[in-house]
């Protein structure tokens, strides 16, 4: 891009990037705390699909996947359950994130009613869908 377009290098979002990086630092890093990581594999094993859904509400469901992963034997559970976790709420998801930086930038609307209308659908959606994923 350095050669063919100097011009987009200065329109990318550098402060999502770093946000991107620093969270997958903090993974790796937090997963390597002995007392995280015996938590961790205690309570995922035969619970993968709701511990990848209540972690990737707290740091999205990619990260949550990569830090889950080294845990327990259930692959299926665990990715059932993170991408049901981009579900949720808004930090669920990075592309969540970015949709409302998107919205927000926007004049047309209001942010609070946003905010509570995309929480309330989408926990209907992920509650739905937890539900079709027990049967």
């Amino acid at each position: 891009m350095a050669i063919i377009d100097r011009n987009v290098l200065g329109k990318a979002d550098y402060s999502l990037l770093l946000t991107f990086v620093f969270l997958f630092v903090f993974i790796g890093n937090i997963g390597r705390i002995k007392a995280v990581s015996a938590f961790l594999a205690e309570i995922i094993t035969g619970h993968e699909i709701i511990t990848g859904i209540m972690a990737s509400q707290v740091m999205s469901n990619v990260p949550a996947a990569i830090l889950l992963s080294g845990f327990g034997s259930n692959i299926r559970g665990l990715i059932v359950g993170v991408n049901l976790g981009g579900l949720g709420t808004i930090i669920a998801s990075m592309a969540s994130l970015i949709s409302y930086r998107f919205y927000a930038g926007c004049k047309a609307g209001s942010v609070s009613r946003y905010m509570v209308f995309f929480t309330l659908v989408n926990v209907i959606f992920l509650a739905v869908l937890y539900c079709v994923s027990l049967l």
